[in-house]
C-alpha cells in the first residue's frame, strides 16, 4: 500500500464568492483509510480571507459538512489540512467561501492511501 498525492483544479476566489475543489475519483472503490485534503491560497490582490469546509457525499449530489470549517487567514500562502473517513462517503469536496475584497488563487491537493 502506498500514499498518492493528487492535485485538484486551481480556481480563483473573488471577494466573498464561493468555489468548490472537488475530488473526481470514487475514493471508496480504490482506496482505504483516510484522505488528507489541503487547500492553499495565494493572494493576487486585496486581503485574503476565507473559510474551508470539507464535505462528503454518498451519492455525489447531497453533501454534508465533515467537522468544522477552517479559517484561512491573510497570508501569502495558507495550507489547511482537512481529513475525512472513507468508511462513510465516496465523494468529497472542499467548499471555500471568501470574505472581503480579494482575488486569490486557490489550489487543492489530497493524499490518499492505495489498496495496492
Amino acid at each position: 500500500m502506498g500514499f498518492q498525492n493528487q492535485s485538484l483544479a486551481a480556481q480563483t476566489l473573488t471577494d466573498a464568492g464561493t468555489i468548490t475543489l472537488a475530488v473526481s475519483d470514487n475514493l471508496e472503490s480504490e482506496f482505504e483509510g483516510t484522505v488528507l485534503f489541503t487547500a492553499t491560497g495565494t493572494k493576487a490582490t486585496g486581503t485574503f480571507s476565507a473559510s474551508a469546509q470539507l464535505q462528503g457525499s454518498a451519492d455525489g449530489t447531497n453533501f454534508v459538512n465533515l467537522g468544522s470549517a477552517v479559517v484561512m487567514a491573510d497570508t501569502v500562502e495558507s495550507a489547511i489540512p482537512l481529513s475525512g473517513s472513507l468508511l462513510l462517503y465516496t465523494n468529497y469536496r472542499v467548499l471555500i467561501t471568501g470574505a472581503g475584497t480579494q482575488s486569490t488563487s486557490i489550489v487543492g491537493t489530497y493524499t490518499r492511501k492505495s489498496r495496492d
